[in-house]
């Protein structure tokens, strides 16, 4: 299902990529065989009818006939589509050599996708829809790496890991491709991977690569990938490419099933979901205008103003495009976070601190509940992640927001905070098909010195809260390390602090289906704290806390 779904976003977001690069060969072939012929053609009926004319050619009489205008025209036909078919390869060469800049990126010097596309976007001047299969490239290849790693592999005489960084990420690419993107003729596949190993490598590189390609194409029905039959860690870790240290910690921590249908969900395309500014308009007022302009959208089943859109009709590309967007009228924001904000339920006047707000969707959603009145001081260390922050409260037009650049562990304000939202760095583990580059990225020794930051932030949270107040603590990870066992760490501690119940915010005929196969970890919502499982949930992996600090110490 996974391959369908990837297969058929990417048909509706950059069906010109594939198709350009394809047509654009096919054209290129047969319209310059023409356009000698053409000439060809021309020539002969010169000469002939030169004889005819007894001797007297057109050229001394200075006049054209018929014939000669009609081939003229076909040779200069012939050679506008043989350009047109050439600078579309030249396109369809730009985006994928680019793709392929952004996965050694990821790979070799760690850095996150979604940073590198934009920061490749900004280099790179490409269409809207060439931005959209460099997208649907490099995060498909990021979701599929290990399988096709694989497959590379099993046709390679040469050990993948010693392959050039780039040669390595171009036969993946160009693999993906081949499997999952099926509206790209094979062609123009194998025609563009050999202009990318020649310009980023050498002659032996594109000698290699097409011969590795046309061995798999020779090889592909050897090479399909068979389901997953037996029970075993390494190869539910190969099928699903994800790190085995990660599947091995999922089945102890969650069992067989859960930790299948975990893995499935990894590989899931994100809907893209938006939140309603209620500020400005009403969730209901935002899904007229879009279905009025021929946007398809649901609502939210966790969060009443969110909704998923499920067909952008003719707005593709940017966000930005979407109406409403620049009259701030929405933002964009997964369901689980928005949900974490409803937690938090800040009243209009009060004072709220979001200690590690960067990007910012969770600082904004607090400030619209509040009605735009009060404070949400929004704090974060990366000044440089706050800037998308400081666009988005001028966009939605929110007044109430203060940034601050500073360290959430040593913060220091000048009074008491009714409510305080640590939305602590964590693994990521519960958002993996929204960050395909995490798969990689995270390693065992990274779980230790995050829980470490992420007690240091409660500890000091906690002073920042006024008797009475309020503190949530929220991860987008499904790892118990990062969440109640520091939930119980921190009630050892602090003892001026409990859990009170989180049942209220959940829509009733969500716990109502959710109740059924019990919560996990014995997490009862009822209790304080809950653990959101894309497996049993339907949202991203999410846990959340809801902490009150006593009127008086015990």
């Amino acid at each position: 299902m996974a391959e369908r779904t990837e297969q058929e976003k990417t048909r509706k977001g950059s069906r010109a990529q594939g198709g350009s690069d394809g047509p654009a060969l096919a054209a290129n072939r047969p319209q310059g065989a023409s356009s000698k012929s053409v000439r060809r053609r021309g020539a002969r009926s010169e000469s002939g009818e030169d004889k005819a004319a007894g001797g007297k050619g057109r050229r001394a009489s200075g006049r054209t006939t018929a014939g000669e205008r009609s081939a003229g025209k076909r040779g200069k036909g012939a050679q506008a589509a043989g350009k047109g078919a050439a600078g579309a390869l030249k396109k369809g060469l730009k985006s994928r050599q680019l793709a392929v800049e952004i996965l050694v990126q990821v790979e070799s010097e760690g850095a996150y996708a979604n940073l590198a596309l934009a920061n490749g976007f900004q280099r790179r001047r490409l269409s809207e829809r060439d931005r959209a299969f460099v997208t649907a490239l490099v995060q498909g290849v990021l979701r599929k790496r290990a399988m096709l790693d694989e497959k590379i592999s099993q046709l390679s005489k040469q050990a993948l890991a010693k392959l050039p960084p780039t040669l390595r990420n171009l036969l993946r690419l160009a693999i993906f491709q081949l499997e999952q993107m099926p509206d790209i003729p094979q062609s123009a596949v194998l025609n563009t991977a050999n202009q990318v190993a020649r310009a980023t490598g050498h002659e032996g590189h594109v000698k290699f690569t097409n011969g590795l390609l046309r061995n798999y194409l020779r090889q592909r029905d050897r090479l399909i990938e068979s389901p997953v039959l037996q029970l075993d860690a390494e190869q539910l870790a190969t099928h699903h490419s994800m790190p085995l240290w990660l599947v091995e910690r999922w089945l102890t921590n969650w069992g067989m099933e859960e930790t299948r249908e975990l893995l499935r969900h990894s590989q899931t395309i994100p809907e893209l979901v938006i939140r309603t500014c209620e500020t400005a308009i009403t969730t209901d007022g935002l899904k007229q205008i879009l279905e009025s302009n021929e946007i398809k959208c649901r609502p939210g089943r966790l969060v009443g103003s969110c909704l998923i859109i499920e067909d952008r009709g003719r707005f593709k590309g940017p966000l930005q495009k979407l109406p409403g967007f620049e009259e701030g009228l929405f933002t964009v924001q997964d369901e689980a976070a928005a949900f974490v904000s409803r937690v938090v339920d800040p009243k209009p006047g009060e004072l709220v601190v979001d200690l590690c707000a960067a990007p910012g969707g969770k600082s904004l959603h607090l400030a619209e509940l509040m009605e735009n009145q009060g404070r949400v001081i929004a704090v974060d260390s990366h000044g440089g992640r706050l800037n998308l922050l400081r666009k988005s409260r001028q966009r939605l037009g929110l007044t109430n927001i203060e940034i601050m650049v500073a360290d959430g562990r040593s913060l220091t304000i000048d009074s008491l905070a009714d409510r305080v939202l640590v939305d602590s760095p964590c693994t990521g583990t519960g958002v993996i098909n929204r960050r395909s580059d995490l798969r990689f990225q995270r390693q065992p020794p990274d779980l230790p010195s995050l829980v470490e930051m992420q007690r240091q932030l409660l500890d000091h949270a906690a002073t920042l809260v006024k008797p009475g107040g309020i503190l949530v603590y929220s991860t987008c990870s499904i790892e118990p390390e990062e969440n109640q066992e520091n939930i119980r760490w921190f009630l050892e501690r602090h003892r001026d602090f409990s859990a009170v119940t989180i049942r209220p915010y959940i829509p009733a005929d969500l716990l109502a289906g959710w109740a059924p196969r019990g919560w996990p970890g014995d997490l009862d919502p009822e209790a304080g704290w809950i653990q959101l499982l894309p497996s049993r949930h339907g949202t991203s992996g999410f846990f959340l806390c809801r902490l009150q600090r006593f009127l008086s110490v015990i």
